[in-house]
C-alpha cells in the first residue's frame, strides 16, 4: 500500500447558509408572491366577467369595459413594482422602476381608447416592453437561483405582444382573453417561485442556526490550554530545589577509579634501593 500523502488538499465547501443567500431569498419572495397573486385574480376576472350575448354565434365584450379592466390591473402592477423595486439591490431597481414607469402612457391610452384597435396597440407597446424590461432583471439575476422565472415572464409578455400586433381582426373580448392568459401563466409561476424563494430562505436561516450552535459547542468542549510548551519544557525552582538535595554527594578522598594508577606502584625493589644509598 502507497504510503504517499495526496498532492492536493480537499478544500471545504462554502456553505450555502450565508447571510447573502438569506437576504437575497427574503428580498424577492414576498414581492413575487403579490404579484403572482394579481395576475391570477386579473386572470379569473378576464375569464368569469359577464358577456352580452348580443348574437348567439359570437360573444362579444364592450371596449370600454376592457379599458376600464386594464386601466385597474396596470394600476395595482404599478404599485406592485415600487414595492418590489424598494426591496430590490441597486443593480436592479432601474429595470423594476421602468418596468413601473411604462404603465402610465400604457393607462394613458387606454383611457383614449375607443376602438378595439386602439386599445390593442396599447396593450401590445406595454407587453413589448415590459418583456424587454423584465428580461433586463433577469440578466441581473442569472447568476442567482431560481432566476429562470423572470425569463419566462419576459417570454411570456414578448409573445403578448407578438400577437396583438399581428391580430388585426381580434376584438375587445379577444384582447382581453390573451392579456389573461398570459398574467395568469406568469401569475402561477411568479406564486411558485416567490414561495419557494421563502421557504429557501427559512431553510437557509436554519443551516445558519445549527451551524452556529455547532461551533459554540465545540469551542465549549475544547480544553483550555494553562501552559504554553515553553513554559511546560522548563523547570521550575521548587522543582530544581528538590532534585539538588535528593541527589547524593559523594565523599572526597582518592578516586576510585581503577584506570588511575599510582606510578609509585609501578617501581621494582632494585630501584627503590638504588634511591635509598647515600
Amino acid at each position: 500500500m502507497s504510503t504517499e500523502e495526496p498532492r492536493t488538499e480537499s478544500t471545504p465547501q462554502r456553505s450555502e447558509a450565508s447571510p447573502e443567500a438569506v437576504a437575497a431569498a427574503k428580498r424577492f419572495g414576498a414581492p413575487m408572491i403579490v404579484r403572482g397573486i394579481l395576475g391570477v385574480v386579473f386572470g379569473i376576472v378576464t375569464v368569469f366577467w359577464p358577456r352580452d350575448a348580443t348574437n348567439p354565434a359570437q360573444l362579444r365584450l364592450p371596449t370600454d369595459v376592457v379599458d376600464h379592466l386594464a386601466i385597474a390591473y396596470l394600476i395595482l402592477f404599478a404599485l406592485v413594482l415600487v414595492f418590489e423595486a424598494v426591496r430590490a439591490p441597486l443593480t436592479m431597481r432601474t429595470a423594476i422602476y421602468g418596468q413601473a414607469v411604462i404603465t402610465v402612457p400604457a393607462i394613458v391610452f387606454l383611457f383614449l381608447a375607443d376602438q378595439p384597435a386602439e386599445l390593442r396597440a396599447a396593450l401590445s407597446i406595454w407587453a413589448l416592453l415590459h418583456g424587454a424590461l423584465e428580461f433586463w432583471s433577469y440578466r441581473q439575476l442569472r447568476s442567482q437561483p431560481m432566476a429562470s422565472d423572470f425569463l419566462i415572464a419576459a417570454g411570456v409578455h414578448v409573445l403578448l405582444g407578438v400577437i396583438l400586433i399581428f391580430g388585426d381582426g381580434m376584438e375587445a373580448l379577444s384582447i382581453l382573453g390573451f392579456t389573461g392568459a398570459a398574467t395568469l401563466i406568469v401569475g402561477v409561476i411568479f406564486i411558485i417561485g416567490g414561495y419557494s424563494r421563502l421557504s429557501k430562505a427559512r431553510q437557509l436561516a436554519r443551516r445558519t442556526d445549527r451551524s452556529d450552535l455547532a461551533d459554540n459547542s465545540e469551542q465549549a468542549d475544547r480544553p483550555e490550554q494553562i501552559d504554553t510548551p515553553a513554559e511546560a519544557a522548563a523547570p521550575t525552582p521548587a522543582a530544581d530545589d528538590s532534585e539538588a538535595a535528593d541527589t547524593p554527594v559523594a565523599p572526597a578522598g582518592p578516586s576510585s577509579d581503577p584506570t588511575e594508577i599510582d606510578p609509585s606502584d609501578d617501581e621494582t625493589p632494585d630501584e627503590t634501593a638504588t634511591k635509598n644509598e647515600p
